[in-house]
C-alpha cells in the first residue's frame, strides 16, 4: 500500500540526513535506514557505535529524540522483554515517541501513545504479540485516563476493562460505535464521550500509519 502524497500532508524529514534530527521521523523509518546502510549487525552495536556510524554515513549527529527512537526500536527487534513485561513496555512506549525513558519511575503512556507503540512493535516483529501482563498494564493506563473501551491495537484490553468496569459498560460503548446512527444522536452522554475517546485513539494510530507511509515514499 502506498500513500498518495497529493492527499496526505507530509509530516517529516525531506532527506535521509534530516531524518536523524527531525523529531517527527517515524522509528520504523530510522530502523530501515540503519538496516539498509549498516545491515542487521547494527542491532548489536553499542549506542555510541550507532551514533558514530550515523555521523560517518550521513554527516550529522543524531538528536536526543532520534537516539531514543533508535534505542527503542532496536530493543523491540532483539528482545522479548517489551512484549512480555509491563515495565519494559512502559519505557519503550515512551522512547518510541522520542522522549527519554525513566527507569526509576512509572511513566504511564496515554492510550494514544500506548496504541501507537503497540502498532509499531507489531511491525517491528511480525507475528509477535504482547503478553496478557502488558495488555493488563495498558488497560490500567486507559482507566487512569478515563477510557473504558479500546479499538484497534487496544482491543485486547477490553476483556480486562470489563473485569474492572463490568461487561455492560464496555458493551454499551461497543454497540454505540457499531451502530453509527445512534452515536451522538441523543444517547447517554457518558456513552458518547467514551465512544469519542475510543475514536480519538483510532485516529491517532491511523495518522501514525499515514506518517510512516509518506515518509517511506520520500526517504526509502
Amino acid at each position: 500500500m502506498k500513500a498518495d502524497p497529493a492527499k496526505t500532508p507530509y509530516n517529516g524529514p525531506r532527506t535521509t540526513k534530516a531524518a536523524f534530527t527531525d523529531k517527527n521521523t517515524h522509528p520504523l523509518v530510522l530502523s530501515l535506514l540503519m538496516t539498509k546502510e549498516c545491515g542487521q549487525e547494527y542491532l548489536g552495536w553499542e549506542p555510541e557505535t550507532c551514533w558514530s556510524e550515523i555521523k560517518s554515513i550521513w554527516g550529522v549527529t543524531p538528536s536526543e529524540a532520534t537516539r531514543n527512537k533508535i534505542q527503542a526500536i532496536r530493543t523491540c527487534r532483539v528482545s522479548d522483554q517489551p512484549y512480555e513485561r509491563w515495565e519494559a513496555f512502559d519505557n519503550v512506549a515512551v522512547a518510541l515517541f522520542g522522549m527519554p525513558p525513566r527507569f526509576d519511575s512509572i511513566q504511564r503512556p496515554s492510550p494514544q501513545r500506548a496504541a501507537g507503540a503497540i502498532s509499531i512493535m507489531r511491525h517491528a516483529r511480525e507475528g509477535k504479540d504482547l503478553s496478557p501482563e502488558v495488555y493488563k498494564y495498558v488497560a490500567a493506563t486507559m482507566l487512569d485516563h478515563g477510557h473504558s473501551y479500546g479499538l484497534g491495537p487496544l482491543s485486547p484490553c477490553n476483556k480486562y476493562l470489563s473485569e474492572q468496569l463490568g461487561s455492560g459498560v464496555v458493551t454499551s460503548v461497543k454497540e454505540s460505535l457499531e451502530s453509527k446512527r445512534q452515536l451522538f444522536s441523543g444517547g447517554p452522554v457518558e456513552q458518547n464521550v467514551q465512544a469519542m475517546k475510543a475514536l480519538s485513539v483510532r485516529d491517532f494510530v491511523e495518522n501514525l500509519s499515514r506518517m510512516l507511509l509518506t515518509q517511506l515514499e520520500v526517504l526509502i
